[in-house]
């Protein structure tokens, strides 16, 4: 078990996804210097109920997912709005075994972390999964992010399409949770099926 911050997000990330975050909460401005300070990282979890942002001092903590990411900081820099600019990079998941509502207000939270999945190698017929995503790392936004894939192995292939599909964050939230990478793919094929065939 570990106590690691949270940050609740409208977002899902895996481990190996990157993400760009602007940080203007004085809370997280607390948890960003010292995540660089300690050499230390925070868990991206997905909002369930609730805000992001606490705009009155009555507000609650959002409800969040009891799954999620940790994640580290691997780039940082002051934006001319006066917000922080960080892109952070998913590093392992775990799960939420309980959490408390710091004096700060920070969410934090006991986990436990979960091992990577095996790897697996892409199956043969599901070839068009590694196109699409190759389809997807041409655009600028993504190529912006510095993503290293091995396109070969189901686990990295899966996690990055979910994460770059526009489809609704519980079915993301349901990817992440999943042990099995091939499994994960056979349920994105499915997913992208019916896209293709929404008229």
């Amino acid at each position: 078990m570990a106590e690691i911050p949270l940050f609740p997000l409208p977002i899902v990330l895996f481990p190996g996804g990157k993400l760009p975050l602007q940080i203007f909460e004085a809370r997280y401005l607390d948890m960003v210097k010292r995540c660089l300070k300690e050499n230390v990282g925070f868990g991206v979890v997905l909002i369930e109920e609730g805000d992001q942002v606490l705009r009155n001092p009555e507000d609650q903590l959002p409800s969040v997912s009891h799954c999620g990411t940790y994640a580290t900081i691997v780039d940082f820099d002051q934006n001319d709005n006066g917000t922080l600019g960080i892109v952070v990079e998913g590093q392992v998941k775990f799960v939420v075994r309980d959490h408390y509502e710091a004096a700060d207000r920070l969410m934090m939270a006991q986990v436990e972390f979960i091992e990577l999945e095996e790897e697996a190698d892409i199956p043969e017929d599901q070839q068009h999964l590694v196109n699409l995503l190759e389809m997807f790392m041409e655009h600028e936004s993504v190529q912006d992010l510095n993503l290293e894939i091995n396109f070969e192995q189901a686990r990295e292939v899966g996690a990055r399409l979910t994460e770059l599909l526009p489809c609704p964050n519980h079915f993301k939230q349901r990817m992440l949770e999943m042990k099995n990478p091939l499994a994960r793919l056979n349920e994105l094929e499915k997913l992208i099926h019916r896209m293709q065939n929404v008229k």
